[in-house]
């Protein structure tokens, strides 16, 4: 896997690694918001639970139409990924914060990386990845694609 070889290469520093939610650990079903239906990826989860295991520092970073899917997302977490520490889950509110998906992500990694530590993300917005990339020169994103096996 391409992130692997990057993981590898950078094994000697610190690595935090930001995952996308919906469309990465968990399928993306345009329109379905019931979090009690929809389906894990179990590829990103175990990918995430050897990296956990590896020592590397994985956090989650989603964002949200509603306060509401908030509390779903958490939820979602305890029933499909209960070893992950759900403190290292950042679900981002669109209810909070009036601004669109990409720049709601840009501006939380701009503002709350360790820019000493190597800094992954693994996205499937093809618009999120442009302007991570463009804004955010201390991370390395990964399409969902260079994961999957």
């Amino acid at each position: 896997m391409k992130i692997l070889d990057y993981i590898n290469e950078n094994k000697d520093k610190k690595i935090d690694i930001y995952f996308d939610m919906d469309g990465v650990i968990c399928e993306y079903d345009i329109g379905n918001f019931d979090y009690n239906t929809i389906r894990p990826i179990n590829n990103t989860i175990n990918l995430m639970k050897k990296l956990i295991d590896d020592g590397i520092n994985v956090y989650i970073l989603s964002i949200c139409k509603t306060n509401k899917i908030v509390d779903e997302k958490y939820e979602y977490l305890d029933k499909h990924i209960p070893f992950f520490d759900k403190d290292k889950a950042i679900f981002l509110s669109k209810e909070e914060i009036n601004s669109e998906s990409k720049d709601m992500k840009s501006d939380y990694l701009t503002n709350n990386i360790n820019k000493k530590n190597v800094n992954i993300l693994v996205d499937d917005d093809i618009t999120i990845i442009k302007k991570i990339t463009s804004d955010n020169k201390d991370v390395k994103v990964f399409h969902i694609s260079s994961i999957i096996e």
